[in-house]
């Protein structure tokens, strides 16, 4: 071929040789993923984490991801599926779209890698000649084997096919992405390679725990003069955006992680926390919260803007969109009023951790019920 980018050596007429691969799966067109792209140099494991790619790269490789492999390739175990699939959620079948499958096998996976990797040697050709290595690499889950062959995920077969979760920043791209496997003890995982795990995926690179801002883009004129809506994971929030539009929410991976990064993304803005409800009978989970709530209060002060924090509270279901989806009464309650009714092993918590601050709750805070929604202070979602 005239292509040079995944060559395997220059022939002598002054062409490219290309490995052509065996029948792909139904994922992709036989011609597209023919093209076996190898790197243009040999592979060198090290201890040492790939660095992550630009933003620009990874987004494109995450769209083409969830482009060649949607997540209703598995629609019964990922979209129908009772009670955890997405339309049972409160998503709408156009909503799905913006979700992806990963593949169970590994054969379906390594033509997936296989052609987004081809993908992004065309579209970034100048990165790729930088780096000296194959375009996917740098984007977390992708990794070279030392044969050479660029792979994605875990190097084996899965029992049931995962859940493609985007996480994407305050400009709608794509950062990283984790995986919910179908069924009910599908927990989530990010998709990326551990710093423990490189001698196994050379070249990987870890996600880190990056944040994930949720909107409807029509709607973002809107939601920008509203308080900002905390929440755990970027599924939930997803839901959330849709079934109480105009909102801009914000998710962290869990109630204890990103806590700096959370701080700079709403410096200056009213929020309103909506972590699941057991965090009241969980004492280290209302630690962190309370943590949250005092880091908050320091950047206000550091900043001098006069901004306030809110929590949602309601009784019943465990998550707030499963809240909403049942239609529960929300309210949304100043620091004092949620201090006030939490149960002692956990009010014991959060004293600790906010003597530690040298913060205090004002006694003027107040509650207010989700008829308030569209209130700009202390609303409720």
């Amino acid at each position: 071929m005239k292509e040079s980018v995944g060559a395997i050596k220059q022939a002598r007429d002054g062409g490219y040789l290309h490995l052509l691969t065996h029948e792909s799966p139904r994922i992709v067109s036989t011609a597209a993923s023919s093209q076996h792209v190898t790197p243009n140099v040999p592979h060198r494991p090290g201890s040492t984490p790939t660095p992550l790619a630009p933003i620009e790269i990874r987004d494109a490789a995450y769209r083409k991801l969830i482009e060649l492999s949607p997540a209703w390739n598995y629609e019964r175990e990922l979209v129908t599926a009772q009670p955890n699939g997405l339309l049972a959620r409160g998503l709408t079948p156009e909503d799905v779209a913006r979700f992806g499958a990963f593949p169970m096998s590994v054969a379906e996976r390594d033509v997936l890698a296989e052609v987004i990797n081809l993908s992004l040697a065309e579209r970034f050709p100048a990165d790729v000649a930088a780096t000296h290595r194959s375009a996917c690499i740098g984007v977390p889950g992708f990794w070279q084997h030392q044969g050479g062959r660029i792979k994605l995920g875990k190097d084996y077969d899965f029992k049931r096919p995962a859940l493609i979760i985007p996480y994407r920043d305050s400009c709608g791209r794509i950062q990283a992405c984790q995986l919910r496997f179908a069924g009910r003890r599908g927990g989530y995982h990010w998709l990326s390679t551990s710093e423990d795990r490189l001698d196994v995926e050379p070249l990987g690179t870890p996600s880190g725990a990056p944040l994930h801002w949720a909107f409807i883009d029509d709607e973002k004129a809107k939601a920008d003069g509203l308080p900002i809506l905390m929440t755990e994971g970027a599924l939930k929030a997803e839901v959330l955006a849709r079934l109480r539009p105009p909102m801009r929410a914000i998710a962290t991976a869990g109630v204890g992680v990103a806590h700096a990064g959370l701080i700079a993304a709403t410096s200056g803005h009213e929020v309103i926390i909506a972590f699941d409800r057991d965090h009241r009978q969980k004492r280290e989970v209302c630690r962190q919260l309370a943590r949250l709530i005092a880091e908050r209060a320091e950047d206000a002060r550091v900043t001098g803007s006069n901004v306030s924090t809110s929590v949602v509270v309601w009784e019943g279901a465990k998550g707030v969109d499963d809240a909403v989806l049942a239609h529960l009464h929300l309210r949304v309650v100043g620091v004092d009023a949620w201090f006030q009714n939490l149960p002692q092993e956990s009010t014991d918590e959060v004293l600790d951790v906010w003597q530690n601050y040298g913060f205090a709750p004002h006694a003027e805070d107040s509650t207010h019920d989700d008829q308030e929604i569209r209130r700009k202070k202390h609303d409720a979602y």
